[in-house]
């Protein structure tokens, strides 16, 4: 493992081993609301290459391609059941599309490029609209050649709250990137090489949140948070250890769940993921604590150190209900559901069995990329 020659990358001990990727799971199909039950919220999204400050000084900054010039994108917040018009130009110089990660829509605002709509040309726009059925943590990215165009800075956070949010302190959003960088500071440009194809995925060697290299995130004893953990990554898996605070798991892919701890203590999210998390400051006044990403063995690093203040918000956590109400979703019709067998492939060897059944693997293969 080579590790990026700055003080501040080497510090946390940035991976530059593979990872396996992960596949989401299909909600039921959107259904229209009444034509007056939504509110409007317009949103302008321009994709075009920039240059960000992704790693510290006295590093330069990091041509990226962003969402209005900036990684992550805009973050967009909207109330459960109002209508999201979105319009999205084309600053770059290939085609590009928005897919709406998790959300239910219709099929025409899917942004699935030659299947629900043309890519938007260089220099065109197009116009998503739809309404925020189901309140949670979302997403939203290319799936335009996504390999390379996510892997630039492509993404941003969708938020759509309750109409009646659960008590909070702060409701804080973290999106995790990874970037695959070279000494200079800027992207390696070597996406979808034959290595990564082979082995699942594109991992990188810095890890980034709200597209920054953070050192610290401030907080007060007695204050509870409600944060929002988006995985940006093409094939990073985290496992974070929140050093001696005990995160509550509220909702997961942006649905509800029962109120519960973590399985050994520590959230794990995949590529695509999200998790929404309570989690009460128990810490002292003036202290601080590590918050590392543990799912590598032998290769963990710090992500980031809470903070305390030298005055507490309270001196214990508050009680508040944390329960999230229900989307609506429809129950499933199990009387009526059909079976059916999906093959996934990949790995070192997944070109020669894709061979063998007629198939094709990377960039461009049917079925590429996050299944959503």
């Amino acid at each position: 493992m080579s590790r990026f020659p700055m003080p501040a990358l080497t510090r946390r001990g940035f991976l530059a081993s593979a990872a396996a990727g992960a596949a989401g799971v299909m909600l039921p199909l959107y259904q229209q609301p009444p034509a007056n039950a939504a509110a409007m919220r317009e949103v302008r999204l321009r994709a075009v290459p920039d240059r960000v400050r992704l790693v510290p000084e006295p590093f330069s900054k990091t041509t990226i391609w962003g969402y209005n010039g900036a990684v992550p994108g805009p973050e967009i917040r909207v109330r459960q059941r109002e209508r999201l018009r979105v319009e999205v130009e084309n600053g770059l110089a290939e085609e590009t599309t928005v897919h709406w990660h998790g959300v239910r829509v219709p099929n025409a605002m899917d942004g699935v490029p030659h299947l629900t709509q043309t890519p938007i040309a260089v220099g065109e726009r197009f116009v998503y609209e739809f309404d925020a059925v189901d309140a949670g943590t979302f997403w939203y990215h290319p799936h335009q050649r996504g390999f390379e165009q996510v892997g630039r800075g492509l993404y941003g956070p969708l938020i759509v709250e309750e109409p009646e949010p659960i008590r909070v302190d702060r409701d804080v959003t973290w999106v995790l990137g990874d970037w695959r960088l070279k000494k200079s500071g800027e992207i390696s440009e070597d996406f979808g090489n034959r290595h990564d194809i082979h082995h699942n995925g594109r991992v990188g060697n810095t890890v980034t949140i709200n597209g920054r290299v953070p050192d610290s995130f401030a907080v007060k004893k007695g204050e509870r948070i409600r944060l929002r953990l988006i995985n940006a990554a093409n094939a990073r898996i985290f496992s974070l250890d929140f050093a001696g605070h005990e995160p509550v798991v509220i909702a997961l892919d942006g649905q509800p769940v029962t109120p519960h701890a973590p399985y050994g203590g520590r959230v794990v999210l995949g590529p695509a993921m999200r998790a929404d998390l309570i989690i009460d400051m128990t810490g002292e006044p003036g202290s601080q604590s590590s918050i590392m990403d543990r799912f590598y063995e032998g290769l963990e690093f710090r992500l980031v150190d809470f903070v305390y203040a030298d005055a507490s918000l309270r001196e214990r956590a508050p009680d508040w209900p944390v329960a999230l109400p229900a989307n609506p979703l429809p129950e499933p019709d199990l009387e009526n559901a059909s079976r059916n067998e999906v093959l996934f492939n990949g790995g070192m060897m997944g070109e020669m069995i894709a061979a063998e059944m007629g198939a094709k693997m990377g960039p461009g293969a049917p079925g590429a990329g996050w299944a959503t």
